[in-house]
């Protein structure tokens, strides 16, 4: 299995200004010629160590309604009704977005097999469900789908899990009945309450268990006598908070194969293994070494790719009286930015 540094060697070597797209465009190759079967990649820099460029990226690198134009665009012109894999990367997103997207690739493809290479959380865990197998090995993670509720406060923006608000306020609840004294101590807690939090959270946990049941039950586990109840399962276990007690948790491979999800070793496929690893390695290049934060993209070089503009600006000598110089180097969003391949099948991606 090639190294980082022998892929970033590949790259180096080539000495052209498109190299990191021509090395990553060949290991998606290089998969698709291993399976027979056309390849999308969805992979987004959420774990970057580059704290500037995360600075400016912020939610766009989650699943939301605009991925529907990338997903769209790498897949209208494969063969309808094909077999094909999509490698995930993402930290998760929408849960209605993820549905519209599921919708629109189950409308065109009848087998749908997704790579996870390390990381697919929360929506993203659920687009997972919505395939017929998945591709895993031991770095290979999901996570609860658990929905998470978004709060306001004082200017600072604050995630709870809807299970966890319904506990709360049970618990709120128990307290002060049995001891309305206590009611004073509640109220600072109680009053981020809105007046339809509690149907909101209800709701939003029985859309992401819902969601999952019918993807596994229609797809996965199409054709089984026992496949309601195998849904039924997985998707209760996968949206049940008090299950993980984070939202951050793991969810591996040997859990999900416990849970009976159709899922393949890649370990078991020697060559496979290496290929989709050094894809992984040549999607981690491109965004350490370019302003990318979303790449959705095909075997067949067509792709959509979100991008940043990372400028370097050279101060001006100035009398000491005037404006003092701009920073140094700083970043602004390209508002109809693409990878830095011109390549005529890379579609412009605007940013919102």
């Amino acid at each position: 299995m090639s190294s980082w540094n022998s892929i970033q060697d590949e790259i180096v070597r080539l000495n052209q200004p498109d190299a990191i797209d021509v090395v990553r465009r060949q290991k998606m190759k290089d998969v698709q010629n291993i399976t027979g079967r056309p390849l999308v990649v969805y992979a987004t820099d959420f774990i970057t160590p580059n704290p500037l460029k995360a600075q400016f990226t912020g939610n766009l690198t989650i699943i939301s309604l605009a991925d529907k134009d990338g997903f769209d665009e790498v897949t209208r012109n494969l063969p309808q009704g094909a077999e094909i894999d999509i490698l995930l990367h993402s930290p998760g997103g929408s849960a209605e977005a993820t549905e519209s997207i599921v919708a629109l690739l189950r409308d065109r493809f009848s087998h749908i097999r997704f790579i996870i290479p390390t990381v697919a959380k929360s929506a993203a865990t659920m687009l997972a469900m919505s395939g017929e197998s998945l591709l895993m090995d031991e770095r290979s993670e999901l996570g609860p789908t658990d929905p998470q509720m978004v709060f306001v406060q004082d200017g600072k923006t604050i995630f709870a899990p809807a299970q966890a608000i319904k506990d709360q306020f049970k618990a709120a609840q128990d307290d002060i009945n049995g001891d309305p004294k206590k009611l004073p101590a509640w109220v600072p807690i109680l009053g981020w309450y809105g007046p339809a939090l509690l149907a909101e959270c209800d709701n939003h946990l029985a859309l992401a268990k819902e969601l999952v049941l019918e993807w596994l039950e229609k797809y996965m586990f199409a054709g089984d006598p026992e496949a309601n109840q195998k849904a039924e399962r997985i998707a209760t276990y996968l949206a049940t908070h008090n299950n993980f007690r984070s939202h951050g948790r793991r969810v591996g491979m040997s859990d999900l194969q416990a849970l009976g999800v159709n899922i393949l070793d890649m370990r078991t496929e020697p060559k496979l293994h290496e290929a989709v690893r050094d894809l992984y390695t040549a999607i981690t290049l491109t965004f350490a070494n370019t302003g990318a934060y979303k790449i959705v993209e095909n075997s067949n070089k067509e792709a959509l790719i979100g991008m940043l503009q990372i400028t370097q600006q050279i101060p001006q000598q100035q009398a000491p009286q005037q404006q003092a110089p701009q920073p140094p180097s700083t970043i602004s969003q390209q508002q109809n930015g693409h990878h830095p391949t011109r390549n005529r099948n890379t579609r412009k991606k605007k940013r919102r």
